[in-house]
């Protein structure tokens, strides 16, 4: 793998699919991850909902499918 691709993994963000555990009424939400991780985001969203977010907002949401991380 090239520097240039190794550098552009460790500074670009990365979209994940969180899952929202508490919704807050300042327009934020409390969201998990598969491993646990806890997040606060800027957004809207419904409990329970799957959704993508990405340097701390909430994109949109996400399918109710199983998922997984695969590394190349």
């Amino acid at each position: 793998m090239s520097d240039i691709k190794q550098l552009q993994q460790l500074l670009l963000p990365r979209r994940e699919i969180l899952k929202v555990v508490i919704s807050h009424d300042d327009g934020t939400v409390t969201a998990v991850s598969p491993s646990g991780q806890q997040q606060r985001l800027i957004g809207n969203a419904s409990v329970d909902q799957h959704v993508y977010a990405e340097k701390g907002r909430v994109l949109g949401s996400a399918p109710n499918l199983p998922h997984g991380v695969i590394e190349v």
